[in-house]
């Protein structure tokens, strides 16, 4: 351990300029202003490793890192591993917003006063549109309130509130002043009173921060615990989200460090704001801290953000490229016109294949993403028809298998573990499935407390695993496998108890098994093809394919060739808040390390003018 922060210098050789040594070592609140490629989760694990080594982060306290996505969690605390080991990075949480205020319902929630205190055995719900239109249209009001009308979407945006505002709620059930409060109370206790209780999120975010405004045992505690917060795609954070941020650290001495780019926001709809930065800094006396390099493009994308960010933000800072000496590709960038879907569907396979099937050094499929508005699944039959032709494999991000898109069951820890056993079982060493196996299933084992005898434990769990799936499949084609009860019996090998801990939202039952028959299913149609059990894995953890997703779903994600599909009227709702759009396009366009190409089919572009005016500005021409 390094006990001087002057002697500390970052992990791998780094080098680091003034203003982001400045984020990695201060002793302050920190608003980080960083545009696309600037490496914010590089200076989180920066941060980290040098608030641990240094122990500035003073032992036993920890620091608590709250993610946008569960992905980008499971990267910052791998990042932060690798630099400084198990035993330091112990000492960093790194969880969603989502699990973070789950963590204090399930430990805290017996606190909560009795009118919204849910059964312990509470389950996570998902509502559609349709249950949301459902309570809405049952909804019965006493007077003054019962000529009172709430359609779906306003129950959607009310119901985890206490009427229209953000924060706790009241020690004792309140008397509704307007119907607004009359139906949110209503939510309240039929949510309450089901067996057992129903929870959305957006619930769990404001009963953590009832239990924590009206517990200062437990707000001390939270405190104590955490000396340092990070949080991430901090311009994403909601007004839920963020009250419970304020509830449990404002005035407090830990130290938060906020990240994030405001025209990069791509939840408006949940009500991100651009002045979420604003708010923290007046809240928290931050200091801000602009970092103005691009690590990922190449200088003609860096020079389009730039344009983009400049129509988006007028006063927002000019971002330098740090590869401005690298090769440009012979096109970096265009708008291509297609007559229609079907000639889009070839043209693009035919591009690909050739990419990535001819020369010295070909390209991965992996190498290219499709990005698509919404929809996703509407454009997958002509796209996967021909690339198949052309030897290509699309993987739609967007299908669902039990309900549950292949992005979102596949960043489960469960994916994980079943896929790494899997590798182990046919011989697939490709990133370290064993180590792979340890870092999931260790803690929920006690790995680490100190136990021996649970180092064997574990290694037995892994042989019986590995042998048992080897046994199930002996002799038989990977279609003739039934995954479902490979799935069971894998989970049974380490003790279903141990693998449902690996996950706060495992300890919802159903919502557990859900996802394991996702991932059952989504196994089963891997394995339907006549190939290999290398070729099985592969095609589940998604090698060499070509994905296809919303722009909403490729945020924090990268690739050598980004393709923005149909950019046109008829891509977006008809009521479009075209401002909003701007954010998700300049999300789509940030993607790109070295080539950025969009597409059309349809000349009608009245609505989408906006957009086309941004890459005019940029220079993107048709080809």
């Amino acid at each position: 351990m390094i006990t001087a922060g002057e002697e500390w210098t970052p992990a791998d050789g780094m080098q680091l300029d003034a203003a982001t040594m400045n984020a990695v070592k201060g002793q302050m609140n920190a608003a980080i202003l960083a545009g696309p490629g600037a490496g914010k989760t590089e200076l989180l694990a920066q941060r980290a490793s040098f608030l641990l080594e240094t122990n500035t982060c003073v032992s036993p306290r920890k620091i608590l890192a709250i993610c946008f996505k569960r992905d980008a969690a499971t990267n910052l605390k791998e990042r932060v591993e690798k630099r400084v080991g198990e035993g330091l990075s112990d000492r960093l949480d790194s969880k969603t917003f989502d699990a973070f205020a789950k963590g204090i319902v399930d430990r805290f929630g017996g606190s909560l006063p009795e009118w919204c205190r849910p059964s312990r055995d509470y389950q996570i719900m998902f509502p559609s549109w349709r249950d949301w239109s459902d309570f809405g249209n049952h909804l019965s009001l006493d007077p003054p309130f019962s000529e009172e009308r709430f359609n779906g979407e306003q129950i959607k945006n009310l119901h985890a509130k206490f009427g229209r505002a953000c924060g706790t709620l009241p020690l004792v059930r309140p008397e509704p002043e307007n119907g607004a409060q009359a139906a949110s109370i209503q939510w309240w206790t039929s949510c309450m009173d089901s067996n057992p209780s129903k929870l959305t999120f957006g619930m769990i975010s404001t009963l953590a921060a009832t239990i924590i405004h009206h517990n200062p045992s437990i707000k001390a505690a939270l405190q104590q615990t955490y000396s340092n917060v990070f949080l991430d795609e901090f311009q994403d954070t909601t007004p839920l989200q963020y009250a419970l941020l304020k509830e449990a650290f404002c005035g407090s001495t830990s130290n938060l460090t906020a990240v994030g780019d405001i025209k990069q926001m791509i939840m408006v709809f949940a009500g991100a704001t651009p002045y979420r930065f604003q708010e923290f800094i007046k809240d928290f006396a931050a200091q801000s801290i602009p970092l103005t390099t691009n690590f990922r493009s190449n200088r003609r994308i860096v020079a389009i953000i730039n344009s983009m960010a400049r129509i988006i933000e007028p006063t927002a800072m000019e971002v330098t490229c740090a590869r401005v000496s690298d090769d440009l590709p012979e096109i970096t960038d265009s708008i291509i016109n297609f007559d229609n879907k079907e000639t889009q569907s070839k043209s693009l396979a035919t591009f690909i294949a050739k990419q990535t099937q001819e020369g010295q050094n070909p390209l991965n499929q992996n190498d290219f993403i499709l990005l698509v508005r919404q929809k996703a699944n509407e454009f997958e039959p002509d796209l996967k028809e021909e690339f198949e032709k052309s030897g290509l494999t699309l993987r739609n991000e967007a299908r669902t298998f039990n309900g549950i898109s292949i992005q979102d069951f596949m960043s489960e820890p469960l994916a994980e573990l079943v896929g790494a056993l899997t590798q182990m079982a046919v011989g697939d060493r490709d990133d370290s499935p064993y180590q792979r196996v340890l870092n999931l299933i260790g803690v929920p084992m006690g790995l680490r407390m100190g136990r021996e005898a649970t180092d064997y434990q574990i290694e037995q769990s892994v042989r019986s695993s590995v042998k048992l799936f080897k046994g199930f499949v002996a002799g038989k084609l990977p279609r003739e496998v039934d995954f479902s009860e490979v799935l069971e019996n894998l989970v049974e090998c380490f003790g279903e108890d141990n693998v449902r801990r690996m996950s706060s939202e495992y300890a919802n039952l159903e919502r557990y098994r859900e996802i394991k028959l996702a991932i059952s299913e989504y196994l089963t149609e891997c394995g339907q093809k006549p190939v290999s059990w290398i070729d099985v894995i592969n095609e589940y953890r998604g090698k060499n394919q070509v994905r296809l997703m919303t722009v909403h779903k490729s945020k924090g994600l990268e690739a050598h060739t980004i393709i923005f599909l149909e950019l046109q009227d008829s891509s977006f709702f008809y009521k479009a808040n075209m401002e909003e759009e701007r954010l998700a396009f300049f999300v789509a366009v940030s993607r790109a390390r070295e080539r950025l190409f969009i597409t059309t089919t349809s000349s009608v572009r009245s609505n989408t003018k906006p957009l086309f005016d941004m890459l005019a500005a940029a220079g993107v021409v048709a080809s």
